[in-house]
């Protein structure tokens, strides 16, 4: 009987990928979790073979956590391999995970906090001003879950398919990903994103005096604080301020 690894188990495991983190093994530990029900099932017959596998994922291992879903998948799929007897499978899990980890790390970060998280926020932003311009109700809630909808629904897919390509294609998975048309996806967020920051700033024209300052004012706020951790919102951070200044002077 041909052994497969548990989808929902990894996918649901894989939440829990910073959990344990650590400058020595970074998501090592995480990672281990995460497999475990696919090496569980791999090796239910050898649980000398089981601890062996446990231990090599402890590894340093890291990857943009909604990434995680391809190297997941693809070496749970070899360790299958391996213990049903093929003898390098073992070796080539942990190597091409790490690679993996390193090389989906970089554009997954651009698209993920450098493109969908500010893309959320602007139509967030865009839905709640232009809502409580035109007096509908709700307005503000309705934003924010517009806004957590773009950002998790790409996010959960990116995770819950990335597992299913890694499970299905192996070692394979890995050019397919490689072949994902991942700047044009950045560059349509980013244009996007811009589009409702513009439509939101028009929006609030429409605001009595007090509510543009108070607006500009939260919002500069918090794009603000970003400049503790760095990022792209020190730009909308200066841009607030301004927004601020005119509306304290009562430009607009």
């Amino acid at each position: 009987m041909s052994v497969r690894a548990p989808r929902v188990p990894l996918f649901l495991r894989s939440f829990l990928l910073q959990a344990g983190f650590s400058g020595e093994r970074l998501q090592g530990l995480g990672f281990a979790w995460s497999i475990d029900p696919a090496l569980r099932a791999a090796y239910a017959r050898d649980p000398e073979g089981l601890a062996c596998a446990r231990a090599r994922h402890l590894a340093a291992f890291n990857v943009q956590p909604h990434a995680v879903g391809v190297p997941l998948g693809i070496a749970s799929q070899l360790e299958i391999l391996s213990a049903a007897g093929d003898a390098s499978a073992a070796a080539r899990a942990v190597r091409l995970k790490s690679a993996l980890g390193a090389a989906l790390s970089g554009a997954a970060d651009a698209f993920f906090w450098g493109s969908l998280r500010p893309l959320a926020g602007a139509l967030a932003a865009c839905i709640a001003t232009v809502g409580f311009v035109a007096g509908l109700g709700h307005a503000i809630p309705a934003g924010v879950v517009l806004g957590l909808a773009v950002f998790n629904g790409p996010a959960l897919a990116a995770r819950w398919r990335g597992l299913g390509l890694g499970l299905s294609g192996g070692e394979s998975a890995a050019a397919a990903v490689a072949g994902l048309p991942v700047q044009r996806w950045i560059r349509a967020a980013r244009l996007a994103a811009a589009v409702f920051v513009f439509a939101a700033a028009v929006a609030a024209l429409g605001l009595p005096f007090v509510h543009r300052v108070g607006a500009a004012a939260a919002f500069a706020v918090g794009a603000g604080l970003s400049r503790f951790v760095g990022g792209p919102l020190r730009l909308a951070a200066a841009a607030g301020l301004l927004g601020l200044a005119a509306s304290a002077a009562g430009w607009g």
